[in-house]
């Protein structure tokens, strides 16, 4: 759906599907309308610019739907904290601070997206055709996401039971399940090969680009990073102003880059979702004899590990301990020699590290901020814990942060932990991080079946791999964040995966389908035929 079929000789709009030509003529009079409601009004001309960019924009998007996908993708991972905004004025728990939605240009796009694919679906019901109705959630991962979607629902009503904010309910659902629709729209439109490799390679190139931002960032050194960070991503791209920058050269304290992010712990969370996808094309590069793009994805990956290094997060060096590891496995498995001899060597070089810190290394794990959050992060997952056994089954509700909860005759004031699986636990209760986790499994079970059964097939192989190993740095570094969950960059980024995980899933079937149906030639028989036998050796 969303292809314009036509023959050489019709190649103008009187040829299109009914729908291509209501589209445009509903971007016609829309135009017309915008263009005269602004010389009465006299609206400023950007606004009017626009928004009729927006309606050719969208014009675009209904006719293919993949371009909004891949403008979707650029956005999120290039400029990902752009965009307009809507202050709700809601008062966070112990942080005193006003906090509102973001409207980045990335939830833009997408959401155009959305807009064309539930006009496709009421067409598709329309002519009653239902076989298109079901790729919208042909996938196994569907049910995960369909109970995470019922849990969180149910999250909502127990926390507005609980008297918490209802515009906080609607806040933290909006933060963390509304976009969960990412994942049914790149299930709906990623069906074939070529789409998918286009945004593997988006996604390549995008990371480079962002861990290498960061690199100059590092070499430019703070006050330029500050300045730039408000003159271009502030005045011209309507960055928010809470830009995190922890510099300084005390005791206490490291300089940490954030790219384009607000905080240097986003940044690391991302460049643990690329780091996969550097070393399993390498090996497919590798495999493929593409040495010049294998030098290109090394040089990637040499970025990408310094800048990861760079933004002295912890959670994310955890999880990129985790995925050389398991990289050492899987080489051992499949016979990749120099895989696991880099993974040794690289266990070498971090026991020498810990012997030998250097002092960035040093101030991130022995300094006294790092002992202060250490404490800090005790005394909440033990707060996090008591109030799971409080409300075990489905949790105190969602909205309940900021909320005071009764205990013991005590009134304590309940926030999100640096954890989250724990948040879960107390928001949504056992049942709902069942639910959540469950997602993951199905996510991982696909691609390890996609992995197992395309050995002969490189693409597909390192494919899965990279997002089976990048969903492994995702949920390791969610053990000591909650931000990687409700920062909209990240959330947006995780469903896209899980998106992409079914639809490599779909690819594969379809594609191990295609083998099986050829049509066999036939066989002769050799008993009527005239042709002579071949000799024996028995004349």
């Amino acid at each position: 759906m969303g292809e314009i079929k036509t023959s050489e000789s019709k190649l103008g709009l009187a040829s299109a599907p009914p729908y291509i030509r209501a589209a445009a003529i509903v971007a016609a009079v829309a135009l017309l309308g915008l263009i005269a409601g602004a010389s009465f009004s006299r609206l400023p001309i950007l606004i009017a610019f626009g928004v009729i960019a927006g309606i050719a924009l969208f014009v675009i998007i209904y006719w293919k739907p993949f371009i909004g996908v891949v403008i979707f993708l650029f956005c999120n991972l290039v400029i990902p904290q752009a965009g307009p905004g809507i202050d709700l004025g809601i008062q966070v728990a112990m942080v005193g601070e006003t906090r509102g939605l973001h409207f980045n240009l990335h939830e833009i796009a997408m959401a155009m997206v959305l807009l064309a694919v539930i006009i496709k679906m009421l067409l598709a019901i329309w002519k009653k055709d239902w076989g298109e109705l079901s790729k919208l959630v042909k996938s196994p991962i569907s049910i995960g996401v369909a109970l995470y979607v019922i849990t969180s629902i149910i999250a909502c009503f127990i926390g507005l039971i609980n008297d918490a904010n209802g515009l906080l309910v609607m806040f933290r659902f909006m933060r963390t399940v509304f976009f969960a629709y990412i994942f049914f729209m790149v299930l709906y439109i990623v069906r074939d090969r070529r789409q998918f490799q286009i945004l593997v390679v988006t996604m390549l190139i995008c990371f480079t680009l962002i861990a290498a931002f960061g690199l100059v960032q590092k070499a430019l050194g703070e006050d330029w990073s500050v300045e730039f960070s408000q003159k271009v991503l502030g005045d011209k791209l309507g960055y928010p102003e809470d830009v995190n920058y922890v510099a300084g050269e005390s005791d206490t304290q490291a300089y940490r880059i954030n790219s384009t992010f607000l905080h240097p712990n986003i940044l690391g969370g991302y460049l643990v979702f690329a780091l996969p996808f550097f070393v399993s094309f390498l090996s497919l590069t590798w495999r493929l004899r593409r040495y010049w793009l294998l030098i290109l994805v090394f040089i990637g990956l040499v970025i990408n590990c310094a800048a990861l290094f760079l933004t002295g997060s912890r959670a994310a060096w955890v999880a990129a301990g985790c995925i050389v590891a398991l990289y050492g496995l899987f080489g051992f498995f499949d016979r990749r020699v120099w895989l696991v001899a880099v993974t040794v060597l690289l266990v070498f070089a971090l026991i020498f590290i810990m012997l030998n810190p250097p002092a960035f290394v040093e101030k991130r794990f022995s300094g006294l901020s790092a002992r202060e959050a250490a404490e800090v992060r005790l005394y909440q997952y033990s707060l996090a814990l008591d109030y799971f056994m409080e409300h075990p089954l489905f949790g105190i509700g969602m909205g309940m942060e900021g909320q005071r909860i009764v205990e013991n005759n005590l009134r304590y004031l309940w926030a999100a932990v640096e954890n989250t699986y724990l948040t879960y636990l107390v928001s949504h209760g056992a049942v709902g991080l069942a639910a959540f986790l469950l997602v993951f499994a199905l996510y991982w079970g696909i691609l390890l079946k996609v992995r197992h059964g395309s050995r002969d097939d490189p693409w597909i192989y390192f494919s899965a791999e990279a997002f089976i190993l990048g969903m492994v740095g995702f949920t390791v570094s969610n053990l000591f964040a909650a931000w990687m969950l409700f920062a909209i960059p990240m959330v947006t980024l995780l469903w896209f995966y899980i998106g992409m995980g079914a639809s490599l899933y779909n690819i594969y079937l379809a594609e191990s389908e295609e083998v099986v149906e050829q049509p066999r030639l036939p066989i002769p028989d050799i008993s009527t035929s005239s042709l002579p036998l071949p000799s024996m050796g028995m004349e």
